[in-house]
């Protein structure tokens, strides 16, 4: 199976319409690990009515393409590509019960150098039914060993500067040996996240979370300590992943306080003193 570089870097996504049921809501927090503390009131309206909140981070998976990078016209080898960047701008809160049309597009396809791997760059701009912007969603996945065909190979952003200092906040949440075979109910089936088999042939000793998992868990997190839980605050979480998340671990998600701006992080794996998200940036609503 060979990498078709021309064939991803025109690659055309259907308009995907999805309502959001309260259920959705429900089983996109649960995933996530909000509602595990049955006595927590605050987290109560992500997972039960009749009040219902919605996760700003779920927006990574509404009205997404799903795993499209397995559609075998691509040649893209499913155990080579490995999620590098996350990023979702609210607009507004997002609202269960209404109509909405994302529309996806390559927004770059980065030629690494043979060796050096390629980058595709996605964006999903997620509309409501009069037209209107809700949400943006920009993701970066890193294909190794795909470089060399030729293409443009231009610096990405850089990622949010971390302080020396020590964190403002801290917070840790457990995740599960089953929260991979959870998460992935919400839509995304690679079988990385499932299959010990797949998992070993790219090189891992057992299925790693899924990346949107750990972006999930981390938004949680600072919707808690930077928000207290008041949704309409979440404008921006931009992260860069540097290690795979896997169940069972803890994270610990390290926060310094940037003003009225927002917040800088980055989030470790407790036990195996790993860092999986280098380097993130949120930004309240109404800085953006």
């Amino acid at each position: 199976m060979a990498f078709n570089h021309d064939v991803v870097a025109n690659w055309k996504f259907a308009p995907v319409v999805q309502t959001i049921e309260p259920s959705d809501c429900f089983l996109y927090a649960l995933s996530v690990g909000v509602g595990r503390n049955p006595l927590d009131r605050e987290e109560l309206p992500f997972v039960y009515g009749p009040e219902i909140k919605v996760l700003p981070t779920m927006a990574a998976v509404v009205c997404t393409p799903g795993f499209w990078a397995e559609d075998p016209r691509l040649g893209i080898d499913i155990t080579r590509i490995f999620h590098g960047e996350q990023s979702v701008t609210l607009h507004k809160p997002i609202p269960p019960g209404e109509k909405l049309t994302g529309h996806s597009r390559i927004s770059d396809l980065i030629d690494k150098g043979p060796g050096g791997g390629a980058i595709i760059e996605v964006e999903c701009v997620v509309r409501d039914s009069t037209g209107q912007p809700v949400w943006t969603v920009n993701r970066t996945a890193f294909l190794k060993g795909e470089g060399g065909f030729g293409g443009t190979n231009r610096s990405i952003a850089a990622p949010a500067k971390i302080p020396a200092s020590e964190p403002d906040q801290q917070v840790d949440i457990p995740t599960t040996g089953n929260q991979a075979l959870l998460y992935r109910l919400n839509g995304d089936f690679n079988p990385l996240h499932a299959d010990p088999d797949v998992a070993e042939q790219a090189g891992f000793s057992q299925p790693i979370l899924h990346g949107l998992c750990t972006y999930g868990i981390t938004g949680h997190a600072l919707l808690k300590a930077v928000c207290g839980y008041d949704v309409e605050k979440f404008g921006r979480l931009s992260v860069r992943f540097s290690a795979p998340t896997l169940p069972g671990d803890t994270l610990r998600i390290e926060i310094w306080r940037n003003g009225e701006a927002g917040a800088f992080f980055r989030c470790r794996a407790v036990e195996r003193d790993v860092t999986v998200i280098a380097s993130g940036r949120f930004d309240f609503a109404q800085s953006l």
